[in-house]
């Protein structure tokens, strides 16, 4: 076991997400449980350091998140701050984090990998 000197912020599709994804999705999962990410973050002590880093990368984060259900921006709501993200998801915070995996961590861009 490893540590890892990251938080990870996991997102919970909330009811907002899903009923936007009815709108908008092709097909809608009958169990949410496997929905959603996870994203590590620089480590935080407190909890307004955790504030300032979710406001920091909630876009990206919320943009992540939609974009896996539609590429069409024009489906995507306006408003994608932090505030927009505790409203579509359930946001919650580790802030230890634990490499348990038997191969080496794989770090990649995604701008820059293809994907499809």
């Amino acid at each position: 076991m490893k540590f890892v000197n990251r938080c990870v912020v996991t997102l919970t599709p909330g009811e907002k997400f899903r009923e936007w994804v009815k709108e908008n999705g092709d097909e809608v999962p009958e169990i949410w449980d496997f929905e959603g990410g996870a994203y590590l973050m620089d480590d935080v002590e407190t909890e307004e350091d955790f504030d300032h880093l979710l406001a920091e990368h909630a876009k990206a984060m919320f943009e992540n998140e939609l974009s896996t259900w539609t590429d069409d921006e024009n489906c995507w709501p306006e408003q994608r701050d932090d505030k927009a993200l505790k409203q579509w998801f359930s946001v919650q915070c580790c802030v230890a984090s634990f490499d348990l995996g038997k191969d080496e961590l794989m770090r990649a861009d995604l701008d820059m990998m293809e994907v499809g």
